[in-house]
């Protein structure tokens, strides 16, 4: 992308009256995360008590009975020590990822279909991430604020955006190149540029700026892999008609990137499946 085109999305960011929310936690954990070898747990669990309303529904949901604990938690050590780090970290994420995907009313954007499609993209994501020995929290993280773009969209141009999310309107066009010829960038850069700006790992910026656009994603390139086929698990979860095409021209070049093949995607959309109720009860924060 060039200093014009940056330039265009940072004047589309400084127009919006009311930007989304920053999910300023995010990039503490995911730094944290990325180095749980070496990092203290303490030094986790404390940046999550700082917030007091992420603790409270860390606790609500690690209480709940999915995890089926034999005594109540009552703080995030404790959560921590019962549920394990990842989960924890999972929960802290979208606690806090959740807030930075709300919309007004009158956008026309779905709020819940969307935050429960990023809730299993990201956890695609993260299983093919591991799949491929990549970092699967910092890709679940990723997954998660994939389309931040499309609500950045709605809350400048409303309808007139969303309306285009039916592909009859789009001229065989996809999403992404229908934005690009009206807008001049699509909701992928949108979102990049926005995690950019609050300081997020380049990692999680450069995998969302390019996971439609792998041919140009560069060092990028395995981590946008990751969200793509991760974007086209989530499609497999929510319409189970939707079938992984080995010669689809998407999955082909995003297998090829992480060295998986489409029976490797299966077998991550079956642990996700066994996993489903957890998966659940995240899509659950947005009802």
């Amino acid at each position: 992308m060039d200093r014009s085109d940056m330039s265009k999305i940072s004047e589309l960011l400084n127009n919006i009256e009311v930007l989304p929310a920053s999910p300023a936690l995010l990039p503490k954990l995911a730094d944290a995360l990325s180095r749980i070898n070496n990092a203290n747990i303490d030094e986790i669990v404390d940046m999550i008590m700082f917030d007091s309303a992420l603790t409270a529904e860390l606790l609500h949901i690690a209480n709940s009975a999915y995890f089926g604990l034999d005594t109540p938690v009552t703080s995030v050590g404790d959560a921590v020590s019962e549920v394990g780090s990842d989960a924890v970290y999972l929960l802290a994420a979208s606690i806090s990822g959740e807030k930075c995907l709300r919309m007004p009313p009158g956008t026309g954007l779905d709020g819940v279909l969307l935050w429960k499609h990023s809730v299993t993209t990201a956890f695609g994501a993260q299983h093919v991430a591991r799949a491929a020995g990549l970092d699967g929290n910092l890709l679940f993280t990723a997954g998660l604020l994939h389309d931040l773009g499309k609500v950045i969209f709605a809350r400048a141009y409303g309808k007139d955006y969303t309306a285009m999310f039916d592909p009859a309107r789009r001229d065989s066009l996809s999403l992404a190149e229908w934005e690009k010829i009206n807008y001049g960038y699509d909701h992928a850069e949108v979102g990049a540029a926005l995690l950019e700006c609050w300081k997020l790992p380049a990692d999680i910026v450069g995998a969302i700026r390019f996971h439609q656009r792998l041919s140009a994603a560069g060092e990028y390139a395995p981590p946008a892999a990751c969200i793509c086929l991760g974007n086209a698990l989530s499609h497999v979860l929510e319409q189970p008609a939707f079938a992984l095409d080995p010669d689809n021209s998407q999955l082909k070049p995003a297998l090829h990137l992480v060295n998986l093949t489409v029976p490797d995607l299966v077998a991550q959309w079956k642990r996700i499946r066994e996993n489903w109720e957890f998966v659940r009860q995240l899509c659950e924060l947005r009802k």
